[in-house]
C-alpha cells in the first residue's frame, strides 16, 4: 500500500480551503453580474431610491444564485473532506500502527486500529458540522433575513444609496467604492471570537479545516502510541517557529505532567505542558504545525535537525510577513477580477499596481531571507465558475 505523506495531506486540505475562498470570490462576482443589470450611470439623487428599490427586488434571484454557488461548493468539499479524512486519513491509521508496533514489539487489535478510525470519523463529522453550521446553512438559507450573502448584498446597496443621496461620489463612483469595501470584509457571517475579530467566509473556513485536520491526525499518532503504552515522543523542528514551540521543537517530549530522565538511557524528555501544552496558544495550540511522533527510549532515533530558538522565532515572524504580503497580493488580485467585471479601468490599473509593489516587497523578502520559500499557490486567487 503506497504511503500517504504529510505533503499529499497538505495539498488536499489546501483544496478545500480553496473551494471557500473561490465561493467567495464568485459570490461577489455575482453581486455585480446582478447590480450591472439595472445599471447606476443614469442614477443621481433624485432617483437612487428608485434604483434601490429596483435592486432589492432581486433579492430572489441573489438568494437563488448564492444557493447555487453554495449547493456546488458544499458538495466539493464534502468529497474533498471524505478524501483527507478516511481515503488519506485510513492509510495513516494503518501506517502510525504499524510504526508503533515494530517499535515496541507489542501487538494491537483490529478493534484498536477500528476504533482509532471512528475517531477520524468523528473528526469528519466535527469538520463538516462547523462548516455546515456556520458557512453552509447561512448560504443555503431561503430566508433573506438570514443568508448572510444577501445581507452583504443589502448592505452593498444601503451604503451606495447612502454615499449618494450625500452627495460623496457620483452613483458609480459609490457602487465601485462599496463593492470593492465590502470585497476586504468577505462574507460576513456574523461570527465574533473573543477579541471581537469577525471571521468571513473565507476565513472561517481556513481557521476550521486547518486547525480540526492537524488535531485529527496527531490524535492518531498519540492514539496508536498510547495504544502501545508509550508516552515519549519525538517533536518535529522547523526553522521558523513560533515563540511557544521554539525552545522545545526537534527535541524529546512527554504528555506526562512532569519532565524526566530515562533511567535506562539517560534521555531527557521534556514535558509539554510546561510549555502551553492544552492551551490555544501554546505548543500544538491553535495555528501550530508542528507534529509529534512515538519515540521508544534505547529503541528510537531522533533525526530532527536541531535550531536555535531565537533564530527560529526571528524567523517564524519573517514567515508570519511573508504570509501578510501573500494575503494582500491575493486580496488585491480579487480586487482586481471585480473591477474588470465592473469595466473600471482605474480600478484595475490601481490593484494592478498594488499587486506589482507587494510582489516586490516579497521578492525583497525572499533575498533578504534565503530562508524563505515562494508558493505561488499561496498568492493565487479563483476567479472562474466550478
Amino acid at each position: 500500500m503506497p504511503k500517504v505523506t504529510q505533503h499529499q495531506m497538505d495539498v488536499t486540505e489546501s483544496s478545500i480551503i480553496d473551494v471557500y475562498q473561490h465561493l467567495e470570490q464568485q459570490l461577489f462576482e455575482d453581486f455585480v453580474n446582478r447590480l450591472q443589470q439595472h445599471g447606476i450611470e443614469d442614477v443621481d439623487q433624485t432617483n437612487v431610491l428608485q434604483w434601490q428599490m429596483e435592486v432589492m427586488n432581486d433579492l430572489h434571484l441573489v438568494n437563488s444564485d448564492v444557493i447555487n454557488e453554495a449547493s456546488k461548493a458544499t458538495g466539493i468539499a464534502r468529497a474533498k473532506l471524505v478524501e483527507l479524512f478516511q481515503h488519506q486519513g485510513y492509510k495513516v491509521v494503518d501506517q502510525e500502527y504499524n510504526r508503533a508496533t515494530k517499535a515496541t514489539g507489542r501487538q494491537v487489535s483490529s478493534m484498536q486500529v477500528n476504533t482509532t478510525k471512528q475517531v477520524l470519523d468523528g473528526y469528519l463529522k466535527q469538520t463538516f458540522q462547523a462548516l455546515e453550521n456556520n458557512v453552509n446553512q447561512t448560504l443555503l438559507s431561503t430566508n433573506y433575513g438570514t443568508n448572510a450573502a444577501t445581507k452583504t448584498y443589502q448592505q452593498i446597496v444601503k451604503e451606495t444609496t447612502a454615499d449618494v443621496l450625500a452627495g460623496l461620489r457620483t452613483p458609480d463612483q459609490a457602487l465601485k467604492a462599496t463593492i470593492y469595501r465590502w470585497r476586504d470584509k468577505g462574507i460576513d457571517l456574523g461570527l465574533v471570537d473573543k477579541g471581537g475579530h469577525r471571521w468571513s467566509l473565507e476565513s472561517y473556513a481556513r481557521l476550521v479545516v486547518d486547525n480540526t485536520s492537524r488535531r485529527a491526525f496527531q490524535a492518531v499518532r498519540d492514539q496508536a502510541a498510547d495504544d502501545v503504552g508509550v508516552d515519549t515522543f519525538v517533536m518535529s523542528s522547523h526553522e521558523a517557529s513560533r515563540a511557544a514551540c521554539a525552545p522545545i521543537q526537534g527535541k524529546l517530549v512527554t504528555t506526562r505532567p512532569e519532565s524526566f530522565t530515562d533511567a535506562n538511557t539517560g534521555e531527557h524528555f521534556i514535558s509539554l505542558y510546561d510549555h502551553g501544552y492544552g492551551t490555544p496558544s501554546g505548543t500544538f495550540g491553535i495555528n501550530c504545525h508542528h507534529l509529534k511522533w512515538l519515540y521508544v527510549p534505547g529503541a528510537s532515533s531522533n533525526n530532527q535537525p536541531q535550531y536555535d530558538p531565537a533564530e527560529a522565532i526571528a524567523k517564524g515572524d519573517m514567515v508570519a510577513k511573508q504570509r501578510e504580503l501573500e494575503r494582500r497580493i491575493r486580496a488585491y488580485k480579487q480586487k482586481q477580477a471585480l473591477a474588470e467585471k465592473m469595466s473600471d479601468t482605474d480600478g484595475v490599473m490601481r490593484n494592478q499596481l498594488l499587486v506589482r509593489r507587494n510582489q516586490a516587497a516579497l521578492r525583497k523578502l525572499m533575498s533578504d531571507f534565503d530562508y524563505l520559500h515562494r508558493d505561488y499557490a499561496r498568492e493565487k486567487v479563483f476567479t472562474h465558475s466550478y
